[in-house]
């Protein structure tokens, strides 16, 4: 009888969490199934099929979820095999014979190029190699049908941040329930038609994901899809999004605080100190133009009195560093939270930064009772670009002190920008504030 056992490949650390790998040994032979699921190795418990994940573990119940549906696809087959036709198999036929059949067949590639990698079918039989993204060669001819669900997590797992990483594993979950609610083995590619996006569009209305969360998830969809013709997983001939397009977002006003409620922040005393790390982290993105925590999180010390980073969210774009002038009410704040090498302490007390993440989250909703208005890191970035609005700031201002994207060529790649100019208005900011009442 096969062996079935779940462990981790600490070689493929990435953002503090590894990848939990499903282990097939039979007749003196193994083979590893990559579950998709990454963990922090702390919260990882060795012996145990079912239970693996610790409760403190980030999405521990999805994650746990997911772990079993595999291993209970295994343990199935295993089963209801014939004995003496299983004697004949090796534990890389008893994977494929489990995974191959839907084109997810997970071929474990680590060893050879160090990264976490899996081998996929294409649609005309050939096999590609997916590290991290790349396509680093083919293999045999292998006639199968293309899962897209599976496709779709091993997409979604090669994305370059942790964040974008969790979002298409939760749209991933969310697939796989739609799968079931419809009763569905699996989704095919040749399944993602006109018919198919828009019965999943009505259904994650009327499960209650707002139009936010659906757009995101009909977005990944695509971009997933995308991918697959690049790779010529599937055709073009018949792509859906010839005729089918996402609905947009429906405009709405903007949820920001006022310059009162602002001001209010600012002068909340906090005897916690847990409410007053809160606090102080969302002033501290205020007085850096609305810094995400991303940036926060891996702050670099100041330089010259300036707070020197890239913004995360555009640096495979451009490398252009924002520069913020350390005013007085941020330099507080920078000494009541000094890290050891960086502006701050974040990454040193959280080894991770999801983790650092939920507890920035928790604490800002426990500002809610004692301010009587909701505080969030997105709020706080959004009232600084309303306030600067508001006060007639530049738009070529605000978008460079807030790390947008900046419209026209001649800004993004001529104009040599300034940077006293965003040390200006963000004072005339902050003095606004604190002129309120």
């Amino acid at each position: 009888m096969a062996k079935l056992s779940l462990d981790i490949d600490k070689r493929c650390e990435q953002n503090g969490m590894v990848p939990i790998r499903l282990r097939i040994n039979h007749k003196a032979t193994s083979a590893f199934v990559q579950t998709g699921v990454r963990v922090e190795p702390q919260y990882f418990i060795s012996g145990s099929l079912y239970d693996p994940i610790h409760r403190k573990a980030f999405m521990a119940s999805e994650k746990r979820e997911q772990i079993t549906r595999l291993v209970k696809r295994f343990e199935d087959y295993l089963l209801d095999m014939d004995r003496a036709e299983l004697a004949l198999l090796t534990a890389s036929d008893i994977r494929e014979r489990v995974c191959g059949a839907n084109f997810g067949a997970h071929r474990s590639v680590s060893q050879r190029i160090g990264v976490q990698s899996s081998e996929w079918i294409h649609a005309d039989g050939t096999s590609f190699m997916h590290a991290g993204g790349q396509s680093v060669g083919r293999g045999v001819r292998i006639a199968q049908s293309g899962d897209f669900v599976a496709f779709f997590a091993e997409y979604g797992g090669s994305r370059r941040t942790a964040k974008t990483q969790e979002s298409y594993a939760y749209c991933a979950k969310t697939l796989r329930d739609y799968c079931k609610a419809r009763g569905l083995l699996t989704l095919t590619f040749w399944d993602v038609n006109y018919g198919r996006l828009t019965d999943f569009a009505r259904w994650l209305a009327a499960n209650g994901k707002g139009d936010a969360t659906r757009h995101m998830m009909e977005s990944y969809v695509r971009a997933a899809y995308k991918d697959a013709q690049k790779r010529h997983i599937i055709s073009r001939d018949n792509d859906p999004y010839f005729d089918y397009s996402i609905a947009p977002v429906p405009q709405k006003d903007i949820d920001c605080l006022t310059a009162a409620q602002m001001a209010a922040l600012m002068r909340l005393e906090l005897p916690q100190p847990s409410m007053q790390m809160g606090r102080d982290i969302a002033l501290a993105s205020f007085y850096l133009c609305g810094a995400n925590p991303m940036d926060l999180y891996d702050m670099v010390e100041p330089k010259d009195g300036e707070a020197l980073f890239v913004r995360h969210k555009i640096e495979r774009h451009l490398k252009r560093e924002i520069h913020i002038r350390i005013e007085p009410e941020l330099a507080a704040l920078i000494e009541r939270w000094r890290g050891n090498g960086r502006m701050f302490l974040f990454r040193q007390t959280y080894p991770n930064f999801d983790g650092f993440r939920h507890k920035i989250a928790h604490r800002l909703r426990a500002l809610k009772e004692p301010l009587g208005f909701a505080v969030s890191m997105p709020i706080i970035r959004r009232t600084w670009a309303t306030i600067a609005g508001e006060l007639e700031c530049p738009e070529n201002v605000i978008n460079h002190s807030m790390g947008h994207v900046v419209g026209t060529v001649n800004a993004r790649f001529y104009e040599r920008y300034d940077w006293g100019l965003t040390a200006k208005w963000n004072r005339r900011i902050i003095d606004y504030i604190l002129s309120q009442k």
